[in-house]
């Protein structure tokens, strides 16, 4: 273990994995731990008071395109600086599990490994004082899409212990059981791939299509989770808490999209088909510059950006490089139903010509930004 008084602590670990034939699988993980001492201890002192301990489990972008937990160390110390344990891990055939394994297409398995490693990070933090343990996902485009995934398959698990023939306090009983050892309590989803709802829009980029293909299915699953039927409730729906966080110029889906994602799943509508959605209605993005040439220009550059890595280009001599970041922070009423709970579901909104999907990544104040509003979410 390397440590320093200045900085958090960090320890190479390895999670393991849902693959039941070959139960020595593990994925390597980084766990990095407040600095014993540290001046922004907001979170302990919180921590303290409540009687509760935040951990989050970081990942990364999609791994057959680059993706590894290095692009989410940044966000793994920040964590850690303010008094949040972190877990950065790699997915299967990504970092030092090449050897092992290979890395998915469409992050199914991802998600069933998410589950259990969820599973095992409770073991590890339990403590003996009757601290409650709280995990939140924090992914990243792909590992946004899989940690929404990961939420849906938690949602199934829970519904299938209340349609088992017990009575209602038993089955009540078995649902709490399965929350306490993989429940998920906070969700954020940094740049979700969400794609198109409308996969005719003209506006609709390559990677925005290729995006709803691949990933369409793991929105619809967290979709689920939050309709609102009493015989598909479930824990997920009255726990687990979402962030959208999303930038003005993404090029793989439009905020437009994502915040329409987000008012029907504090309605609490089923999942149906949302090529009827009018494409064509006003845009109120704010965005002030022209649609054709951004569209040419994401599909030129996005490819080699993926493949080639990204930049911290917050150090380079452009005139927004002094000015601070702007965003728009709105929440979509109390999903779990309670008026006086604090936002179950809000999007945090990154304006400017950096907040297009890598900005995250690359730019740091950008950073700086999303790791305080991720600090104030998860302790309200």
């Amino acid at each position: 273990m390397a440590s320093s008084s200045t900085g958090p602590t960090v320890q190479r670990v390895f999670l393991p994995t849902c693959d039941d034939e070959n139960d020595t699988l593990r994925l390597e993980c980084d766990v990095y731990r407040p600095p014993l001492s540290s001046s922004d201890n907001k979170a302990l002192k919180t921590r303290t008071i409540k009687r509760s301990k935040d951990v989050f489990l970081l990942l990364h972008a999609h791994g057959k395109l680059g993706g590894s937990r290095e692009m989410m160390k940044s966000y793994a110390i920040l964590l850690a600086m303010r008094g949040f344990i972190t877990y950065n891990v790699s997915f299967r055939g990504c970092d030092g599990n090449e050897k092992t394994s290979r890395a998915s297409v469409f992050g199914e398995v991802d998600a069933r490994d998410v589950l259990e490693m969820v599973k095992e990070i409770r073991k590890r933090e339990s403590d003996f004082d009757d601290v409650e343990v709280k995990i939140h996902i924090l992914g990243y485009s792909f590992g946004a899409a899989v940690g929404a995934n990961a939420v849906g398959l938690l949602h199934e698990k829970l519904l299938s212990q209340n349609n088992i023939d017990f009575c209602k306090s038993e089955s009540e009983e078995e649902e709490r059981t399965v929350w306490s050892r993989c429940g998920i309590d906070g969700l954020i989803l940094v740049a979700f791939p969400l794609g198109s709802l409308n996969p005719f829009a003209t506006t609709s980029t390559i990677m925005g299509v290729l995006s709803r293909f691949l990933f369409g299915k793991h929105a619809g699953r967290l979709r689920k989770c939050f309709v609102k039927d009493a015989r598909n409730r479930s824990l997920v729906a009255r726990k687990t808490r979402l962030l959208f966080v999303h930038g003005q110029r993404d090029e793989f889906t439009r905020v437009k999209e994502v915040r329409k994602f987000c008012e029907k799943l504090a309605k609490g509508q089923p999942a149906e088909e949302d090529v009827n959605d009018d494409d064509d209605e006003e845009n109120n993005d704010d965005e002030e510059f022209n649609e054709n040439e951004f569209n040419e220009k994401q599909n030129n550059n996005l490819i080699s950006d993926f493949f080639f890595g990204v930049e911290d280009d917050d150090d380079s001599d452009d005139d927004d490089s002094e000015k601070p970041v702007e965003s728009s922070y709105e929440t979509f009423g109390n999903t779990n139903g309670t008026s006086n709970a604090a936002p179950h579901l809000a999007l945090l909104e990154i304006k400017g010509k950096k907040s297009d999907h890598f900005g995250f990544v690359k730019v740091k104040k950008q950073r700086d930004l999303l790791v305080k509003h991720i600090s104030r979410f998860v302790l309200a």
